[in-house]
């Protein structure tokens, strides 16, 4: 009986040892291990991640490097190229490179980096782990404003981008209308231009015609008054007529140039039809009769009959007597009778219809320009990529600043971006895309370095309550990098990854024995 119990004492003893050490070399199997790769690990064999070799779980943290890549000693030194693990409980875990591995020194604040014991590290995360839970505190109440101020900002952005197509097509619409009046308008004033210029030409004419009438008869108004000179500084009338006299008697056919009213007045007729043969290309006809002289009868009783209407009339020598309108009057009526029945031009313009029509066309043009520039400018815009949720639109007509020392910095997305120092100006670099899931911005093909490439420029963005630039440095010669912090960048997703953290450093603070956050 007693032999019995001593058995079942013994046999619980080993298997109580056997579970220690169990349980000891379980832990010790996965340390260094990440919590997303622990399951990489449970089965029986296992692959090196670089796929050259494989091992068996047994061979896992034997302090004997099998896999060159170190994915079979990711808890000790064995590997040249391996990576410790740091849980650091409370704290932020951190990876160590495996040299650093029971090396004598505590890197991991929970000390768990110095497990063969020649170390006592004591566990200082919580301590430490108080600043850092205090930062991440507050980084999620800023990403909780920040989500709240950027779906705020995407529901404006797609009003905004449902209010621009709208607009663009009202205006598509309204240029198709605008060309139409516009092309209207232009032939309209075209014409109006010719009927104008035809109108300025014909009252050049007449102005010209009666320039040349004018000027003929001041020259028969000279040459009579010579001739009357003549005639009374002389003894008397000379039987023989003078030169002048003999040539105007023969340019009226015969007829008598004696002076009398009959006469002047069928000279200037006659050259009135002569000047209107002119304007409408017809030949004239004398329509005075010729007579000899010895017709003329120069008796006292022999004088011309007065009118006695507007027709012309024969007088009793058989002289036409022209009593209607004057010649002057009869060629304007000519040319205009001829000019309306050819319908050189139409009926003269109201000036004040015609200067409508010109006020009309020049405003529907510019109108339409106008138009047209804004289609344009709307068009460029909306083929942007403003982000998966269109977040980003409000970015394209905004520039944001910063000054660091005695340089300005500018950018501006979707168009450029520059380095200000006085009135001197240097381009960092032209729009080109979003870089990193839309966490970058990045400006190329800036102005050349001397003897170097063109300069660039990398925005990263981060959370913020407000959109500013700031931090702009240069890392490496002409390639610059600037941070902007904006709740645009404050992402739902982001918040949940940061939540789970505090709840698993404040979970781990309990099980630690700790009760404060």
């Amino acid at each position: 009986m007693e032999v019995n119990v001593l058995f079942l004492l013994f046999s619980l003893l080993i298997t109580i040892f056997s579970l220690i050490s169990s349980t000891k070399s379980s832990s010790i199997s996965i340390l260094g291990v990440t919590p997303q790769d622990e399951n990489y690990y449970q089965t029986e064999t296992i692959k090196c991640r670089n796929g050259s070799k494989k091992f068996n779980r047994a061979q896992l943290n034997d302090d004997f490097c099998d896999c060159p890549d170190g994915t079979d000693e990711p808890g000790t030194s064995a590997c040249p190229h391996g990576k410790f693990y740091c849980v650091n409980v409370g704290h932020l875990p951190v990876s160590l490179h495996s040299s650093k591995v029971n090396d004598g020194i505590c890197d991991c604040c929970d000390g768990s980096d110095e497990y063969d014991g020649e170390v006592k590290c004591p566990n200082a995360c919580w301590e430490a782990g108080k600043v850092t839970r205090h930062k991440l505190k507050k980084k999620i109440d800023i990403y909780k404003e920040g989500v709240t101020i950027r779906k705020r900002e995407v529901e404006r952005a797609k009003q905004a981008i449902a209010k621009d197509k709208e607009e663009l097509l009202k205006l598509k619409n309204n240029e198709k209308s605008l060309k139409g009046l516009v092309k209207k308008l232009k032939a309209h004033k075209e014409q109006i231009e010719k009927v104008e210029e035809k109108e300025r030409l014909v009252k050049e004419k007449e102005e010209m015609m009666k320039m040349a009438v004018d000027g003929k008869s001041d020259d028969e108004q000279k040459e009579s008054s010579s001739s009357t000179t003549l005639d009374s500084e002389s003894n008397g009338p000379s039987d023989e007529p003078s030169v002048d006299q003999k040539d105007e008697y023969e340019n009226t056919e015969g007829m008598p140039t004696d002076g009398s009213e009959s006469t002047e007045g069928l000279l200037r007729e006659e050259l009135g039809r002569h000047v209107a043969s002119r304007w409408t290309g017809e030949k004239t006809e004398h329509q005075v009769e010729e007579v000899s002289p010895n017709k003329y009868n120069h008796g006292d009783n022999n004088e011309i009959p007065e009118s006695t209407g507007d027709k012309d009339h024969e007088n009793s020598d058989g002289v036409t007597i022209f009593n209607g309108p004057s010649w002057l009057e009869k060629i304007q009526d000519a040319a205009q009778n001829l000019f309306q029945a050819i319908n050189f031009f139409p009926a003269p313009l109201d000036k004040l219809d015609a200067n409508h029509v010109r006020k009309d066309y020049e405003d529907s043009t510019t109108r339409l320009s106008d138009i047209q520039e804004r289609i344009a400018s709307l068009t460029e815009k909306l083929k942007q990529d403003f982000g998966m949720e269109k977040e980003f639109y409000f970015f394209y007509d905004q520039c944001f600043e910063t000054k660091q020392d005695k340089y300005v910095y500018k950018v501006c997305p979707y168009k450029d971006a520059s380095q200000e120092e006085g009135y001197r100006k240097t381009r960092l670099g032209q729009w080109e895309k979003f870089e990193n899931s839309y966490g970058s911005m990045l400006f190329s093909n800036g102005d050349g370095c001397w003897n170097g490439p063109g300069r660039s420029l990398k925005v990263k963005l981060r959370c913020g309550l407000k959109t500013e630039l700031t931090d702009v440095n240069e890392p490496s010669r002409c390639e610059y990098v600037a941070l902007m912090s904006t709740p645009i960048h404050c992402l739902e997703g982001k918040l949940e990854e940061l939540e789970r953290k505090l709840e698993s450093m404040r979970s781990e603070q309990l099980q630690g024995g700790h009760d404060e956050l």
